[in-house]
């Protein structure tokens, strides 16, 4: 553990992943998605060559998992499977037209409704929180592709 940070801190944390998680269900609702299809959305374009296998580690889950969420955004036309450029049994999840569309839409509305996750926080500690998530960003990570 960090020593700068206890157990409170810890708690804290999950309870605001929680209602970010909940925020982002009911938008995703919105938009006839699961949550889980609208966070694929939104991490799309922010994995370098976002293939199915990063998509596995990314939600450290099985294969058929994610089969399954990408056919559900593949048959409402927001997402397609194109071959790997160097190997073909790879392929990478590409947003279509619709899907940048709909991520827009997704970001709109999740900046429209969550502002009660920022409660407590004055406009300068709300842009010093954003820059510290975005500093953390992991899908920037190279252990995802």
């Amino acid at each position: 553990m960090h020593k700068s940070l206890t157990e409170p801190f810890y708690f804290a944390l999950v309870a605001f992943l929680l209602q970010a998680k909940q925020q982002v269900i009911a938008v995703a609702g919105e938009f006839g998605l699961t949550g889980i299809q609208a966070l694929t959305l939104l991490m799309i374009d922010r994995i370098e060559s976002p293939s199915m296998s990063s998509f596995c580690k990314l939600y450290d889950c099985d294969a058929s998992n994610i089969t399954g969420i990408i056919d559900g955004l593949e048959n409402k036309g927001l997402v397609s499977r194109q071959p790997h450029s160097s190997d073909r049994r790879i392929k990478i999840i590409r947003l279509e037209e619709e899907g940048k569309k709909m991520q827009k839409r997704i970001i709109h509305a999740l900046a429209d409704t969550s502002g009660h996750l920022f409660n407590g926080l004055d406009h300068d500690e709300t842009e010093q929180f954003a820059h510290l998530i975005q500093k953390l960003d992991v899908s920037k990570r190279p252990s995802l592709s």
